[in-house]
């Protein structure tokens, strides 16, 4: 073996003992008495390795030149130059070729600041590459990872758990990821839509950020005395006592769900029933309760889907940031799923978590992520069209109809506001069950993609639907609903299930409740005096105070004590977003004197925190 392969891998084996010892089998055998040339021809050969004309090595492969054949070094010099100043905190090397690039931007001044990920599905060609240039300043990258042979979902998980996808700059060459191009795609594919999801998690936030705080505040008091939807989990798995798991029906608002509403009553008494909030009047209408009713949405809107209905049977899951109003609701009990939001979540860091759910972006992904973790290992839905079937956008007898018609007139008929929603997004053509056209749209496509990876992960659910008319969901089987209607009756078993659970349920500690809202405020206190004298300190250089660099570092102690206060996550809520808080700017006549205008840019970011601070302590 050459001395690079040797002082390379033992670099490698040191830093990454676990995946060198995975990799082993795929080690390659020593090799001696050849040049460098042969050697490496002999043990890769599915790369052509020769020398570039300034006497760098280099390859190709299938005929596709994986580096420059005159300067390798120089061309992975410039794209180095990119990584610089991408701005970004993370750089993925999709497909290492020889390595000349990650190599050369792990030498650029701060790289060492940088997360640095390198992708390459076949260990052999990752070998091929320590094998062939010098990796030490790679390998000695505080922040590096090495994703070897693993699959186009671990990669993105582990993209995710660094930080995300829109904090990351992607190198890609077409002649080094061409072999896996499968794979690659796969990757890419996963890496927009995660970038997808960001921006609409952004917009979202900028859009309801304040929603989400006044209705958290407001709804201290439900946080306080209702039992977690935790309750209910693992109770429809019976197999502990000799017995089956009870399935469940997903009852979404899609136009397929008018298939299943005339048979209501019989699938609730062959599954646990769990509708969405947009599908509770239709199921009403239909007359039948379902067991449980899933609300998510903060939104005022959300809560008129279920305004004015009655639902005796009906047991509402709920986030504690729903509008206040929801949990007026008239049904027999209310429960809490774990909170998607700072309030919530540092309530139940504290106390005790109500029931942790996964959220897609729609009402129906946590839904069905509920019906998973109550234990069901068949879960059918119907009504989860993720598109238009037939050009209709939801079930008759919806929210969103009832609401249509209320408002209808002749300027503005009921079938006009439909063709709106089926017009006011980014229509997407894609295909249902049965490979036929359908009309769909972005953010329907990402509730999709969050099915598909959740029903990949998870091999011992299965998904099914009753309706081959919505969006193709990879992973989701057809089942006819007669065959289902011919499932035996499970009456007796759902009595036991919500037995299981009521003995399950408990109510937080009243009074370990009170102490923590009352700390939280009081550190929230803390913040807003701290941002209040960081934002008279910016007055003072900005007035010209001759002691400004003194009054620098009294700030840099103040933002210390912000950035390392547990509460900071509840103002941060509502403070404003990178990109607000770059329209605000825009909108600033900042001094030209570069320590004045940072004063400026830090009053005006302690001025919007002790707003959003006081904002929430108004309501508490």
């Amino acid at each position: 073996m050459t001395s690079t392969w040797n002082e390379n891998f033992s670099l490698f084996k040191n830093r990454f003992p676990d995946l060198a010892k995975i990799l082993e089998p795929y080690v390659p055998q020593k090799t001696d008495g050849q040049n460098l040339l042969d050697f490496l021809n002999k043990t890769f050969p599915f790369y052509n390795f020769h020398l570039a004309k300034n006497g760098s090595l280099t390859a190709s492969e299938n005929s596709l030149a994986l580096h420059s054949a005159y300067n390798p070094n120089a061309e992975a010099e410039r794209s180095a130059a990119v990584a610089k100043d991408c701005g970004k905190d993370i750089l993925i090397f999709a497909g290492i070729g020889l390595g000349y690039l990650p190599i050369a931007a792990a030498k650029i001044p701060g790289a060492e600041e940088k997360t640095f990920v390198v992708l390459e599905p076949d260990p052999p060609h990752f070998f091929a590459a320590l094998a062939s240039l010098d990796f030490s300043p790679l390998l000695k990258m505080p922040k590096v990872f090495f994703v070897i042979g693993s699959s186009p979902e671990e990669a993105a998980s582990l993209i995710h758990f660094a930080g995300g996808f829109d904090k990351a700059k992607i190198f890609s060459q077409k002649s080094q990821t061409a072999r896996a191009q499968e794979w690659f795609d796969a990757f890419f594919k996963r890496a927009q839509e995660d970038k997808d999801k960001a921006q609409a998690n952004l917009n979202t936030l900028e859009r309801f950020g304040r929603l989400w705080l006044k209705n958290g505040a407001r709804n201290l008091p439900q946080m306080k005395k209702l039992c977690g939807a935790k309750s209910f989990f693992g109770a429809a798995d019976f197999s502990d006592k000799g017995g089956g798991v009870l399935p469940s029906v997903l009852l979404a608002a899609g136009p397929s769900l008018q298939v299943a509403l005339p048979h209501l009553r019989q699938i609730k008494e062959r599954a646990v029933t769990i509708a969405v909030d947009t599908a509770l009047r239709a199921c009403i209408n239909a007359g039948v309760q379902p067991d449980f009713v899933f609300l998510t949405d903060p939104q005022y809107w959300a809560s008129r889907h279920i305004a004015g209905l009655k639902a005796k049977e009906s047991i509402l899951i709920a986030e504690s940031a729903a509008y206040p109003s929801v949990f007026r609701f008239d049904c027999k009990e209310i429960y809490l799923m774990s909170s998607l939001f700072p309030l919530g979540r540092i309530i139940e860091e504290n106390l005790e978590k109500k029931g942790e759910l996964a959220s897609g972006g729609s009402v129906a992904t946590s839904a069905w992520d509920f019906a998973r973790a109550i234990g069901s290992k068949e879960i059918y839905a119907a009504g989860l069209d993720l598109g238009y079937p037939k050009k209709q956008t939801h079930i008759k007898g919806s929210a969103f109809e009832e609401a249509a018609h209320n408002f209808s007139c002749r300027l503005n008929p009921a079938e006009l506001q439909s063709a709106g929603i089926l017009f006011s997004a980014k229509n997407i053509k894609a295909l249902d069950f049965e490979k036929k056209p359908i009309i769909t749209d972005e953010r329907m496509k990402l509730f999709a993609s969050w099915f598909e990876r959740q029903i990949a992960n998870d091999s011992r659910t299965k998904t099914f639907s009753f309706s081959k008319d919505g969006l193709e969901i990879k992973g989701v089987e057809y089942f006819s609903l007669d065959d289902f209607l011919k499932k035996p009756s499970i009456v007796e078993e759902k009595k036991e299930f919500f037995l299981k659970a009521k003995n399950a349920s408990r109510f937080e500690d009243e009074q370990k409740f009170d102490a923590l809202i009352f700390r939280i405020k009081e550190s929230l206190k803390k913040i807003n005096a701290a941002a209040k004298k960081g934002e008279a300190l910016c007055n003072d250089i900005l007035c010209g105070d001759t002691r400004a660099q003194r009054r620098i570092s009294e700030l840099d102690e103040i933002d210390k004590a912000i950035l390392g206060s547990q509460e900071k996550n509840i103002a941060a809520l509502v403070f404003p977003t990178e990109r607000q808080l770059e329209k605000i700017f825009l909108a600033a006549k900042f001094p030209q004197e570069p320590l004045l205008a940072n004063a400026a840019r830090s009053k005006i970011i302690y001025s919007e925190l002790s707003k959003s601070i006081e904002e929430f302590l108004k309501i508490c």
